[in-house]
């Protein structure tokens, strides 16, 4: 069963613990975090990490993800959770990840596929964040008032990413997906037809998840430096 605490977030670290891909021993960083981040982090075990946003008073420490001031494999993981599509350039702040980790640069962002864009079409979901705005005006783009873009993903805009920006080595990058549906809330509602909706939908999400997980709505990539290099680099 799902950690309610942890959810994805945590299913992720937990998966690639187990197959010993990363290590709660790893000194890890994360970009554009705060307090959910520092949650998981303490539920995953991780024993030396540090928690970074471009608001000073929402995490350990000041870091722009786009510009960080971090050198070269600074760290062996750099996690960032819901916080690329706040970014000005969502790619640049990808590779800044990528340059700064050793082993591992992982990334949790929505996924790109004709499930969502049909639902930005019946209004379901949005392409700007416009709700994420603070009373105090930030929230946005660069923790800005301005609504960011909510940038998607796909499996092979993260290859074409890594590969433009380091292409003398071979990157590892595993995929992952899951179908989040607001189940919970509609089975917890005072009305029988939302409640029978929630008993249809919660066997029916599992299949989606399992035969098209390319529709999902959750999606993890994390980009692995092997060290190999490309077979014509001499």
């Amino acid at each position: 069963m799902r950690d309610v605490v942890t959810g994805f977030y945590g299913d992720v670290l937990g998966k690639l613990i187990a197959r010993g891909r990363i290590s709660t021993t790893d000194k890890v960083l994360v970009v554009c975090g705060g307090p959910l981040d520092e949650s998981v982090m303490q539920a995953v075990g991780f024993r030396d990490y540090v928690v970074t946003n471009v608001d000073g008073g929402a995490a350990d420490q000041h870091q722009d993800a786009e510009h960080l001031t971090y050198a070269d494999g600074a760290f062996d993981v750099v996690i960032v959770h819901a916080g690329l599509h706040h970014c000005h350039s969502p790619h640049r702040a990808l590779l800044e990840m990528y340059r700064v980790a050793r082993k591992c640069a992982l990334a949790f962002e929505a996924r790109d596929s004709l499930m969502m864009r049909a639902a930005v079409k019946l209004g379901l979901t949005m392409d700007y964040e416009v709700n994420a705005i603070q009373a105090d005006g930030t929230g946005g783009v660069a923790n800005s008032a301005v609504p960011n873009f909510i940038y998607r993903w796909t499996e092979r805009e993260v290859q074409k990413t890594i590969a433009s920006y380091d292409p003398a080595h071979i990157a590892e990058i595993e995929f992952f997906h899951d179908l989040r549906l607001p189940i919970q809330r509609l089975a917890r509602s005072q009305q029988t037809v939302l409640r029978l909706l929630a008993l249809t939908i919660e066997p029916l999400s599992r299949v989606i998840a399992t035969i098209a997980p390319r529709q999902c709505n959750e999606f993890a990539f994390a980009v692995f430096k092997t060290g190999k290099q490309q077979p014509w680099i001499s």
